[in-house]
């Protein structure tokens, strides 16, 4: 088994700024401000918003980055050597194994552990995340 973890980085969502235009809105722009004592935590929703509170670049999309992914991990069984031994063979091996298998993260992006090039470190621009991967097979020694 082996994990991987990277605490402590913080990501710039750009994907969710651009996912915040005038139109299609996820549900967690039902917690919007709509009126004195509703929530804060998001803009008012208006195509005359002369703040551009959805367009400009804020701390606001920035979130927390820091993950723990099962990278891999493989279950194996190889049968007894008197069985072995009956088939004529020296050993008989069957196994699952997974890649990817799991990432615990409070991230709300794609994948935590995201590329990235010289210009744009840091920013999550949707790129698809590792896929998961999960193989099975048996080893067979003559």
């Amino acid at each position: 088994m082996f994990l991987y973890a990277a605490l402590g980085q913080e990501i710039y969502s750009a994907t969710r700024r651009y996912d915040m235009n005038y139109a299609n809105y996820t549900a967690d722009w039902l917690d919007r401000w709509t009126g004195p004592g509703t929530s804060n935590h998001y803009p008012r929703v208006t195509f005359t918003d002369n703040n551009l509170n959805h367009k400009t670049v804020s701390d606001f999309y920035i979130q927390d980055g820091s993950f723990v992914r099962l990278r891999n991990i493989t279950l194996g069984y190889s049968l007894p050597e008197n069985i072995t031994k009956a088939i004529k063979l020296k050993k008989l091996r069957f196994y699952l194994s997974a890649e990817n298998l799991y990432t615990f993260t409070k991230y709300t992006g794609y994948d935590p552990e995201i590329g990235g090039g010289v210009f744009d470190n840091g920013i999550d621009r949707g790129i698809y995340p590792q896929p998961r991967t999960i193989m099975t097979g048996i080893n067979v020694t003559f």
